[in-house]
């Protein structure tokens, strides 16, 4: 049985007892297939994360943290294109075979396996992606974040717009996060599935402002926490197969599945209906979310399975693109 965690006020001595100090223990070197651009991968113009909403990235260096095999560890990571070094920061020393493991992840993370040279040669024949590609030439999509943070994120775009969702996941961070401290930095991971399972929707309300997503979210920590699962092993499976078992996950829908797999299907919402009609058809929605499903048509016959790599690119892409087309808004 779960332990419940019924008192919803500030824990200063919980948060406390969270926070992990980190050394350096190792530094790794790789080199990316061409063409990449660190900046452009770990640095979205849209404001993209890579591993944690908490993380940083200045003068080219990028301060962030991943769970490796469950451990929490904090990386800082710059590169020279295409070579990429990451400084390891955790309690332990690391072994060998974690080293190893880690270039794997970190590797992948980036955005190694992307077929980006087949999607620019698709670009080429349409002039609205060979534009943005010319923009943001080299940007792998990536995810350094584990499985759920991806459904932490997932939520808290459900019906809502992008600043209100991120008041959500800053708030969770803080209040349930995991922080670490390294190189005079601080980066908070998400929380685990496990602390989320443990907590009645009323703490999820009062201290993250999740409204009727505390449920939802309590729902899907408590399934990932009896049903492991992990964005390494969904990554192994078809396109179907993955996408059955993250709509197992409680409160994950169809719109909420293509976030969390990025995969090829674009996640039309609300918002981006209106960016696409505007971009692909010329004119806003008629109908707004009632247009969706024609939109999405409308997307898998001109992009195919490159819908997701055009999504991305539009959208990190937006400023520019509304100097030249008449957009209504962008975020």
């Amino acid at each position: 049985m779960r332990q419940r965690i019924t008192n919803g006020g500030p824990d200063p001595e919980a948060a406390r007892s969270r926070q992990m100090i980190l050394k350096h223990k190792a530094s790794l070197e790789f080199t990316m297939p061409g063409p990449f651009s660190f900046e452009l991968t770990a640095n979205k113009p849209a404001g993209w994360h890579w591993a944690t909403p908490a993380e940083t990235f200045r003068n080219g260096k990028l301060w962030t943290g991943i769970y490796l095999d469950g451990r929490p560890l904090g990386l800082k990571m710059h590169a020279a294109e295409p070579n990429v070094r990451a400084d390891v920061y955790q309690e332990t020393t690391a072994n060998v075979a974690d080293l190893q493991t880690l270039k794997r992840k970190l590797r992948k993370a980036l955005g190694e396996e992307e077929d980006i040279t087949g999607f620019y040669r698709f670009a080429k024949s349409e002039p609205l992606l060979n534009e943005v590609v010319g923009h943001l030439y080299g940007m792998r999509l990536g995810n350094g974040s584990d499985l759920f943070g991806r459904v932490i994120l997932a939520i808290c775009l459900q019906m809502a717009p992008w600043k209100r969702s991120s008041q959500m996941m800053d708030l969770l961070l803080t209040e349930f996060g995991v922080p670490l401290d390294f190189d005079r930095h601080r980066v908070i991971l998400w929380p685990r599935p496990e602390v989320i399972a443990a907590l009645e929707p009323s703490i999820l309300r009062a201290r993250a402002k999740l409204g009727y997503r505390a449920e939802r979210l309590i729902a899907a920590a408590r399934y990932l926490t009896d049903n492991p699962m992990s964005a390494e092993k969904l990554d192994t499976l078809s396109d179907k197969q993955a996408r059955k078992m993250v709509l197992n996950i409680p409160g994950i829908g169809e719109y909420s599945a293509g976030i969390i797999l990025g995969r090829r299907d674009v996640p039309v919402d609300s918002w981006s209906v209106v960016i696409l009609s505007e971009l692909l058809l010329g004119r806003s929605p008629e109908n707004g979310r009632g247009d969706i499903p024609a939109l999405n048509e409308l997307i898998k016959k001109r992009w195919g399975k490159w819908g997701w790599l055009a999504f991305a690119y539009i959208v990190n892409d937006l400023p520019y693109l509304a100097r030249k087309y008449t957009l209504s808004r962008i975020y």
